[in-house]
Order: C-alpha cells, then sequence, then structure tokens
C-alpha cells in the first residue's frame, strides 16, 4: 500500500518551499505509514509514502551522477521479461531508492519513454519526472483500479493519490458547482474529471504529459470488439487459463490468503488459489457480532474450508463499531468523496483492518460481476437501455433522483439538474462502447451492458474495496479484473455467457471441479447490512445534531423539513429496507466531506 504525491511549477524554486512538500507527504497517511524524505529539484517535488520504510522516491543517475529522472509508484507493478526489476544499474543508468514499483517503472521508462505502462502489468498509478526535457508524466493502471489525480495550475500541476492531498495545497481552492454535486449524488462523472471544480482524473489506461509547453493525454489501452471465433468447450478452456494465469500473479509468497465470502466469485478465487498456485490457502470470512446481521453466506464459506482444508478465520465485527464516530470519519477519509452506503463502507474496512493483522496481502473475487454478466447480466434482445441499469433499477424503486438523495432540497436538485446529469453521463457512455462491424441486437446490447459496468460502475465494487483495504493496511488484489480476461469476455457472445439459461454460466463451468456443488447452484446475495437498531438510532442521533449546527456545510442543499421528520418518525429510516438510512448517510457525508476538506459551494 502506497501514495504518492507532487508539485510543479515552473516559475518558484520549490527547493525553498519544503513546508509545503511536507504537507502534502503528511496528508498521504490514508494511503501509507511511512514516509521517507520527498524527492525536490528546482521546479519538482516528488512524494511517496509506503506501508514500509522505504517511502521515498526511486532516482536514476548516469555515470557521472547527473539526475536523469525520479519515479514515485503506488501499485503492484509486473515487468515484461526482458526487464529485471532486481537489476539496479543498467547501460545508461544507475537507479538508488523507491519501492519496487518505483523502480520497475522508471527502468521501464528509461527503456521506452512515454509508452513504457504499455510493457507493464498489473495495478499501478505513477509519476515520472525526466531531468532532462523537464517532463512530468503520469501513468494509471488499465482499469484504473490505483486511483491519481490532479489539477492543473496558473504555473504547473498538483498530483496526488488522494483529493485531500491535492486541496491541501496553498494553490489549490476547493469548489463544489453543480456538475460536481450532481456528479457526487450520482456517483457519476465524465471520465477524466473529478467532483471538485478545475480537478482532473488520470484516465485509466492513459499517460498525462505536462511538458514545458502543453499538457497531453494519451491513451495506451482500450476495449476492442472483435468477433469471438471460440466454440463453447474453447471458451471455457481459454477462459479457465487466462483466470488461472491472472490468480497466479496475483497470489505471492508461500501461502496465498482469499477474502471468502462464500458466494461464487471467492469461492471459486479460493479453489483456484488452493488448486493450482500454493495449496490451501489462509481465508477470512466476515461476521457479525449478534443478530444484527445474518450472513447468509456463512454455510457455503465453511463447506468450501472443508473442501480445501483452509486455513480460516472468521473475523467478528460487533455492531457498535460501526457507529463509531472516528471509525466514519477514517472511512470518509479512505474513500476520499461522499456515498450513501454508510455501514457498507465501514464494515469492509473494519474487515480489511482485522485481516491486515494476519497478512500484508489478499486476494478478493471483487470485479467478476463485471465481466461474467453478474447483477442485470443476461439480456433479453428486446430490450432498450435508457439509462444506466444500476440507475433504471433505483428509479423503478422509485428513487427518481439515485439512491441516497431523499433529504436533499427538491428545487435545488432540478436546479443543477440532476436528471439531464444522468442522461449526459449516459449517452456519453453509450458513445464510447465499442462494436465490431456487423453483430446482431443482443450482442449491441450485451457488449453496452459490459462496457458501462466496466466503466461507470466499477468505482462502486473493486475501487470501493481498494481504497478501504489500503487504508486499514490491507493490499488486496483483484484477479476477475486482469485487462486479458477483461479483453475476452468484452467480445464472448451473450449466448454463451448464459449458456444454460443462468447468470455467470461461463465462470460457474469453469470452476465447476473447485468448489462444492451447492456453490454452484446457489443464488448471489448481497454483502451483509447491518440491521442493529443501535446503528439507526446512531444515525438519527447525527441527524439531529446536523438541525443544530447553523455552520454545517451542506445545510444549505438540504430539505430540513425532512430531516427533522426522519428524526421523529423511526420508521422513515427503515424505508426500503435501507434507503431511508442512505438518504441520512449521503447528508451526513457529504456535510463532512465539505467540512473536511473546507469545500466551498458555487451552485
Amino acid at each position: 500500500m502506497s501514495g504518492i504525491a507532487g508539485w510543479l511549477d515552473r516559475e518558484r524554486n520549490l527547493r525553498q518551499f519544503s513546508l509545503t512538500v511536507e504537507q502534502l507527504a503528511s496528508s498521504l497517511v490514508t494511503r501509507g505509514r511511512e514516509g521517507g524524505p520527498p524527492w525536490q529539484e528546482q521546479h519538482v517535488a516528488l512524494v511517496q509514502r509506503d506501508s514500509a520504510s522505504h517511502g521515498q522516491p526511486a532516482i536514476a543517475t548516469n555515470a557521472l551522477g547527473d539526475v536523469l529522472a525520479a519515479a514515485v509508484c503506488d501499485g503492484d507493478v509486473v515487468p515484461p521479461s526482458d526487464l529485471d526489476p532486481r537489476e539496479s544499474s543498467g547501460p545508461d543508468a544507475t537507479i538508488t531508492g523507491g519501492n519496487r514499483g518505483a523502480r520497475i517503472v522508471l527502468r521501464a521508462y528509461l527503456r521506452w519513454g512515454r509508452s513504457a505502462p504499455e510493457h507493464l502489468d498489473g495495478v499501478f498509478a505513477f509519476c515520472v519526472f525526466d531531468v532532462r526535457g523537464e517532463e512530468l508524466l503520469l501513468g494509471r493502471d488499465r482499469l484504473g483500479v490505483k486511483p491519481l489525480s490532479y489539477v492543473l495550475t496558473s504555473s504547473g500541476a498538483v498530483f496526488a493519490s488522494d483529493v485531500a492531498t491535492i486541496t491541501s495545497h496553498p494553490l489549490v481552492r476547493a469548489e463544489l458547482d453543480g456538475t460536481g454535486l450532481a456528479a457526487v449524488l450520482t456517483q457519476l462523472r465524465s471520465p477524466g474529471h473529478g467532483v471538485l471544480r478545475g480537478l482532473r482524473e488520470v484516465r485509466p489506461g492513459h499517460t498525462v504529459c505536462l511538458s514545458p509547453n502543453a499538457c497531453t493525454e494519451e491513451p495506451y489501452w482500450r476495449l476492442e470488439a472483435h468477433p469471438h471465433e471460440l466454440d463453447l468447450d474453447s471458451t471455457i478452456k481459454h477462459v479457465r487459463e487466462l483466470l488461472e494465469d491472472a490468480v497466479a500473479r496475483s497470489a505471492p509468497g508461500k501461502q496465498a490468503a482469499v477474502l471468502l465470502s462464500g458466494g461464487l466469485d471467492s469461492s471459486i478465487l479460493t479453489g483456484l488459489v488452493a488448486f493450482g498456485v500454493h495449496g490451501p490457502p489462509r481465508t477470512f470470512t466476515v461476521l457479525f457480532d449478534g443478530a444484527a446481521a445474518p450472513v447468509p453466506d456463512r454455510p457455503y464459506a465453511e463447506e468450501v474450508v472443508r473442501m480445501w482444508a483452509c486455513d480460516h478465520w472468521n473475523v467478528v465485527i460487533r455492531p457498535e463499531e460501526l457507529s463509531d464516530p472516528v471509525t466514519s470519519a477514517e472511512v470518509l477519509a479512505a474513500k476520499d468523496v461522499p456515498t450513501p452506503f454508510g455501514d457498507k463502507n465501514i464494515t469492509p474496512y473494519l474487515f480489511s483492518r482485522q485481516v491486515a493483522g494476519h497478512t500484508p496481502v489478499a486476494l478478493s473475487g471483487e470485479g467478476a460481476d463485471a465481466l461474467f454478466a453478474g447483477p442485470g447480466g443476461s439480456v433479453d434482445g428486446n430490450r432498450v437501455l435508457t439509462s444506466f441499469p444500476w440507475i433504471m433499477r433505483s428509479r423503478r424503486m422509485g428513487m427518481r433522483h439515485g439512491i441516497g438523495t431523499g433529504l436533499f432540497d427538491r428545487a435545488l436538485l432540478e436546479a443543477v439538474d440532476v436528471d439531464g446529469h444522468v442522461d449526459r453521463m449516459f449517452r456519453e457512455a453509450l458513445d464510447e462502447v465499442p462494436h465490431p462491424a456487423g453483430g446482431d441486437r443482443l450482442e449491441r446490447l450485451a457488449r453496452q451492458v459490459d462496457y458501462l459496468t466496466v466503466t461507470r460502475l466499477l468505482e462502486q465494487t473493486v475501487l470501493h474495496m481498494e481504497r478501504l483495504s489500503t487504508a486499514a493496511g490491507l493490499e488486496v488484489r483483484f484477479p476477475f479484473t486482469d485487462h486479458r480476461l477483461l479483453s475476452m469476455l468484452y467480445n464472448v457472445p451473450p449466448s454463451m455467457k448464459s449458456f444454460d439459461g443462468r447468470e455467470k454460466s461461463l465462470l460457474r463451468a469453469l470452476g465447476r471441479d473447485v468448489v462444492p456443488p451447492s456453490v454452484l447452484t446457489r443464488a448471489k446475495v448481497p454483502f451483509p447490512i447491518n440491521y442493529d437498531p443501535g446503528y439507526r438510532a446512531g444515525l438519527r442521533s447525527r441527524l439531529r445534531d446536523f438541525l443544530d449546527d447553523s455552520t454545517a456545510p451542506a445545510r444549505p442543499l438540504v430539505d430540513l423539513q425532512a430531516i427533522r421528520r426522519m428524526t421523529e418518525e423511526p420508521s422513515l429510516i427503515d424505508r426500503g429496507g435501507w434507503f431511508g438510512r442512505a438518504d441520512a448517510e449521503m447528508v451526513l457525508q457529504l456535510n463532512d466531506w465539505m467540512r473536511r476538506l473546507n469545500i466551498q459551494t458555487r451552485l
């Protein structure tokens, strides 16, 4: 786990602004506990924080001792076979310092320049500063699992893994306009754009180069559409091979660890680790103390553990832990943006924190839904998408503006045009979907669903888990997000993905020998939700505090009467099972986020 940050300023001598650079470093604590000295040249400063003591940039020097380039990197980087990560010296440079990822990135950059990420595998976010050409290169992995944002200033740029780190810089103002508010409430934004005014993100599979005269963005990878030529049996075999390879490359050390829920995805992952990698893995399952939240997955997880003789650990979460305001603040800092999910964020954070006490790295089955046509995956050729599938479902359940918007001022939602924002984001995403020449209507629809899920919904699954686990001190890896696997499955026709009339047919077929039969036939259940009455009472108490706080930054954005009714009528917070809670969570998280980052509104 690590975080990176930096400051490029072509007018100031940054050697004279060490306090500001140190502030960037200290604010990265959510992604790394240890930090070495920053690297500072006249016009650039790079910062690295790690979970280990080597939190410092990697430096490349020539035979005369002149610095050629420096790099910082967050992530698990896999080099090509002809680039030895242990090699510290080459014909043109010696590399010192930095973590393994930074050294690999720097060695790759010295060989291939801006095209270096094309030759790298894994999940990563990096920055290289080339002293020779005074160019700053930012890059992000193919699916954007690792975060990296930046703001352009009048004389350069500020970048970081955390948005809060960027907003801590004196040249950056944290402002939320109507588009940003709509993006926060809907959890939808244009690729490359953050939710704050002027905030940008390095797009997945892209690099951003800041040269002395320009800022240019270039893709190095994207999903491509082409006809699928394998028959069903060959498809199952090839997908199995790709998944086995992804698992092998993700599983470190002598005994791998797996976050085992008992669902199909994590159970097959456990079986593949046990079957082909390092033998029975260490497995972890989350449970709740008492009857606050039943976990229907538990019996299935126990069957998987028995089948492979796993070294199993049950991680118990106490209901009162979920209501701890200090934990809530840490979770919001980890997520870096407010969401309506409340304890769905807190539980994985607490889970990861306990798992981190046993292992530094664990594998997760997150991402399988996006690849193997999970929720809403099997498609009807007569169906027409009018919005994102998950937005369409929320509207059918009576949430016109999306989950968590029920306590916001109706006039404000109309003024910032939340519905129009969703429609614009949908049309923009739909225009991006790659299709091959020909293809029937069903295949076209399936590609639309898959593309929207991969490029717009992973933030609520894979990216969500990455941020929470990293802040908790656990590195989680996601074999199902392997780009080779994704590239193939994107082009597998829906008739194969649901060849037996069920969702995830391919995954069930390739995993039938590594999981118990009961797991293959069970239906998917959502992540367990806490139903402890104390948690709901705590939410209502926090809403009352919000009403009493005349300085609350989110106060002008909400319907105060609706909030007051929820504090007086307990049944309202139980609306739709947890939808009422989501409304409360969104208001409270938005308020805390605005206060934490000192965000000003420009609506």
